[in-house]
């Protein structure tokens, strides 16, 4: 069913809105490994079990770059992750919205 130019603005003002209703986001993909502390007496340093950490990885210039993310952080940061695929998400409807407005040639 083809939408009228009211009904896809109405579309495009609710996508909108919840771009902008949606919190902090920040680009990359978390990945958890395991890192030797920096306590030569934990069983890390023995062939113990190695402790797990948290990153965010992201492309700059072609490159892996990663950050480091403290232990307090880790679920606002997981969010911040989701964020940014509900708005790529978001901004993909929005551009169909837009193609289907620039298609009516009204």
């Amino acid at each position: 069913m083809k939408l009228s130019r009211p009904q896809l603005q109405a579309n495009r003002l609710s996508l909108l809105r919840q771009i902008q209703n949606l919190g902090p986001w920040i680009e990359g993909t978390l990945v958890t490994t395991a890192r030797k502390c920096g306590k030569d007496n934990c069983a890390c340093h023995h062939q113990g079990p190695r402790h797990p950490v948290l990153f965010v990885t992201w492309k700059e210039a072609g490159k892996t770059v990663s950050l480091y993310i403290p232990r307090q952080l880790e679920a606002e940061v997981k969010q911040w992750t989701e964020n940014y695929k509900r708005l790529k998400e978001l901004i993909r409807q929005t551009s169909e919205v837009q193609r289907q407005l620039v298609r009516l040639r009204e």
